[in-house]
């Protein structure tokens, strides 16, 4: 008995290729679902890897912050001074902290862009013994300042602010800094809008540029001069 051999309908593309193989139409809905996924999920990693940086910032800082209340209870309740203070036989809070914490401090925001400063954390001068701007003042003891929660003592840095270990708002003592002067000197809106403080008790805020614009137009606001009255 002949068995006759089956044969393909060439008008049949399935019998051709195969039940299991893709039509053009069919890849192109595949890629162009693929696009729509890439584009959705893209923006979403690139949020949660600032997200993750602005994260890490807030933990060195919130560090940098326990080791200054430490010092600070060491030396008679006095917080850590600048470079200002060398010629009085003072060392930079970059070089003292370090012994004050449980790892190695990092003194570098994960998306600070100036990449040759060896810090992007500054301390506020106005919190230093006798600063450049208002030689008169000493708020360095803890004991000398009224609100220690409302008023900062390190912040970060702007990228274009590189002069030194401290920041300079003290020759304006008594008057409200402006707004410009101080975002020209701290990345505001590093994170988001936003930025983060260490405040004089060592407790970390992220806080919105919004939020700090309000403190610092708020008549008598100790957000930067702890002597400061309404």
């Amino acid at each position: 008995m002949t068995t006759t051999p089956t044969t393909a309908n060439p008008a049949n593309p399935e019998e051709i290729h195969g039940g299991g193989a893709f039509t053009l139409v069919e890849l192109l809905v595949v890629v162009a679902v693929i696009a729509v996924l890439a584009g959705l999920l893209a923006p979403a990693a690139i949020r949660i890897s600032e997200e993750s940086r602005a994260t890490k910032c807030s933990g060195f800082l919130r560090q940098l912050g326990t080791a200054a209340m430490l010092y600070a209870a060491d030396h008679e309740m006095s917080l850590p001074v600048t470079v200002h203070q060398r010629r009085q036989g003072g060392v930079s809070w970059t070089r003292t902290l370090q012994e004050y914490a449980s790892g190695t401090l990092t003194f570098r925001c994960p998306d600070d862009p100036h990449s040759t400063r060896a810090y992007s954390y500054v301390l506020n001068d106005f919190l230093t013994p006798n600063p450049a701007g208002a030689p008169d003042l000493d708020f360095s003891r803890l004991s000398r300042i009224e609100r220690p929660s409302q008023t900062f003592v390190f912040a970060e840095a702007d990228a274009g602010y590189a002069n030194s270990d401290h920041f300079h708002f003290s020759e304006y003592a008594g008057r409200a800094v402006p707004a410009p002067v101080f975002a020209a000197q701290v990345a505001v809106e590093r994170h988001g809008g936003s930025a983060n403080y260490v405040f004089a008790d060592g407790h970390m805020e992220t806080l919105p540029w919004s939020d700090v614009r309000i403190r610092l137009e708020t008549p008598g606001s100790r957000f930067v001069d702890p002597s400061a009255t309404p």
